[in-house]
């Protein structure tokens, strides 16, 4: 009995250090594994990219557009927020309530920076293609 104590034993320790060998299913565990981030590229099925402000960030922070492209910033929380190009544009939206939304459409290629300038550090991105 004490054999199978340590062999019940080696691999509880080898399954906690993420190596399990021979123990267990062969199934891989995802529940440690994180999601992968929304994509940050890809538009809506109405063409537009869609940007949420939640727990006081731009999600995705980062986006990509085309010129001409609608993109559409909604805030699916209570606390207030804003829109507001730092660089590379020039577009301020209204404060925008839970449930608002803001759209702007680039008209050039390049890099856009934008901020939410009721909360220090909500920043983000887009960089706007041909």
């Amino acid at each position: 009995m004490p054999r199978l104590s340590v062999t019940v034993f080696a691999c509880l320790a080898l399954a906690a250090g993420g190596a399990v060998a021979g123990c267990g299913d062969d199934e891989k565990d995802t529940a440690s594994t994180p999601a992968a981030p929304p994509a940050a590229t890809e538009p809506s099925s109405s063409g537009e990219v869609k940007v949420t402000m939640k727990n006081i960030k731009f999600v995705p922070e980062a986006i990509t557009a085309k010129v001409g492209q609608k993109i559409v910033w909604e805030n699916t929380e209570s606390p207030p927020h804003n829109v507001t190009a730092t660089d590379g544009a020039e577009f301020k939206s209204d404060t925008l309530n839970e449930g608002d939304t803001f759209d702007y459409t680039p008209a050039k290629a390049g890099k856009i920076a934008y901020v939410c300038t009721i909360h220090s550090g909500q920043n983000g991105s887009i960089t706007v293609t041909k």
